[in-house]
């Protein structure tokens, strides 16, 4: 459901080029429905099925708020499909398929999972905000899609 945002008019587009590219980067006017809509986009995909969608966010705030509008917009409660994690707080359970999160935590948890291998599918969004974090990810994902084809990565 994308409650008639600009980025649905480009919804199958989308999803055509998710399916089919390994890297992706979408770009569009602050409020077309990237953030929230991404995600349900790589579910319709096919994506968060040997992995999970891990999207991120700069600041805790928006992770916590992200993580309960497309919760709400599919209609479910936090914790189920649609779950976040920030410092000290893990809203996610065993059937969470889309987890957002600081950029902060995907960056520790490279330290234990050096090849992210929790996830199938990774957005790096608000990337034009060019945190230390961000960037950091960045560099790192440049060199993990070689080791993980199956690895889808979007760039917003």
């Amino acid at each position: 459901m994308d409650f008639r945002l600009p980025i649905s008019e480009k919804r199958q587009e989308i999803i055509d080029a998710i399916r089919t590219r390994q890297v992706l980067i979408v770009s569009g006017d602050t409020g077309c429905g990237k953030t929230t809509q991404l995600p349900q986009y790589c579910l319709a995909a096919g994506r968060g099925k040997a992995g999970r969608i891990g999207c991120t966010q700069p600041r805790r705030i928006a992770s916590i708020t992200v993580a309960e509008r497309i919760a709400e917009e599919l209609g479910e409660p936090l914790g189920r499909t649609v779950g976040y994690q920030i410092r000290f707080q893990d809203r996610t359970s065993r059937t969470t398929r889309i987890k957002i999160m600081t950029d902060g935590i995907l960056l520790a948890e490279t330290l234990s999972d050096p090849l992210l291998t929790r996830y199938d599918t990774l957005i790096i969004d608000e990337a034009h905000e060019r945190s230390l974090n961000i960037d950091f990810l960045l560099g790192y994902l440049r060199k993990l899609i070689r080791r993980r084809p199956e690895l889808s990565v979007i760039v917003t």
